[in-house]
């Protein structure tokens, strides 16, 4: 978390054409204002949230007559390392009413442009339960302010919050877009995963035929969906499955494997290894450990 604040304006209030170099939260509490997201103007009012991604052109501007207040915080998705990092003055010491663009730190450009992977956050987003997301941000500026012992962690964990309403708001507890139009048959093909279908091709094509979709298509529509492709979906699920068989224990590995639809019990341990951080056998006797811990 980089920097944190509350801001009010009227119609003389102005964000000239810029780019940011991290990730900006914005949240209207009140009135409402123009913004600016590359080509896209969007007016935004009490209760919208704005998610501004590094690098690209945004700008703000209150209507004639109006006043707004919101919200902002900047901040990486993952700590890049003391040589990467920059000081809020980037944002703080501009003269934002008076520039006809703010110039570009040419030097910041070449920070990574971090994405979020599993999921799409979206550039406009009007929240439904909006009292949340305004006691986390103020939770947020609390926090920034006063800094106590431990804030950065407390201000990690308001943010995730954030998002997590987010996700609970613009998607279903599979991970499907809440506004998305093939909902129903994604719902459908996740069903099948999850069920005795780990490795039913056929059930899946019978599925998708009856909307009319070949296999192809319907799998370029389930990444639009979820975020995540079919197979980077379906390894998602089988690992979560293998490790329920793990914490359940009386299966050898390679009935683990087997299970979860991996007939190559060395795949399967790789795989699993670079997904979870400890190999099967490892995780396996890590959770025993941590029972008779308990039990001591």
């Amino acid at each position: 978390m980089r920097y944190v604040h509350y801001n009010e304006g009227d119609d003389t209030y102005r964000v000239p054409r810029r780019i940011i170099y991290d990730y900006e939260f914005i949240y209207i509490t009140s009135g409402s204002a123009l913004f600016t997201l590359g080509d896209e103007e969007v007016l935004l009012g009490a209760g919208d949230l704005h998610i501004i991604p590094p690098l690209t052109l945004n700008a703000c501007r209150v209507p004639a007559g109006g006043a707004f207040a919101y919200y902002a915080c900047h901040f990486d998705l993952v700590y890049m390392g003391r040589e990467l990092d920059f000081s809020d003055d980037i944002y703080v010491q501009v003269d934002y009413a008076n520039l006809p663009e703010v110039p570009v730190q040419e030097e910041l450009l070449e920070r990574p442009v971090q994405t979020v992977t599993d999921f799409a956050l979206p550039s406009f987003y009007s929240t439904g339960a909006s009292h949340k997301y305004s006691e986390r941000f103020v939770d947020l500026q609390a926090l920034f302010d006063r800094k106590p012992f431990g804030y950065q962690a407390r201000m990690r964990a308001c943010l995730l919050d954030i998002i997590g309403l987010l996700l609970e708001e613009t998607h279903t507890s599979e991970g499907i877009r809440q506004d998305n139009p093939h909902k129903a048959m994604i719902a459908e093909m996740i069903a099948i995963m999850h069920g005795t279908g780990l490795r039913a091709e056929a059930d899946l094509e019978r599925v998708v035929g009856r909307y009319g979709m070949t296999l192809k298509y319907a799998r370029t529509l389930f990444k639009q969906a979820t975020g995540l492709s079919w197979t980077r979906y379906l390894t998602r699920v089988r690992m979560e499955r293998a490790k329920e068989l793990l914490r359940l224990g009386g299966l050898s590995i390679g009935e683990v494997a087997e299970r979860c639809g991996y007939e190559d019990l060395h795949y399967f341990s790789r795989l699993f290894k670079k997904l979870e951080g400890l190999p099967p056998r490892a995780y396996a006797d890590s959770l025993r450990g941590s029972e008779q811990a308990a039990d001591g």
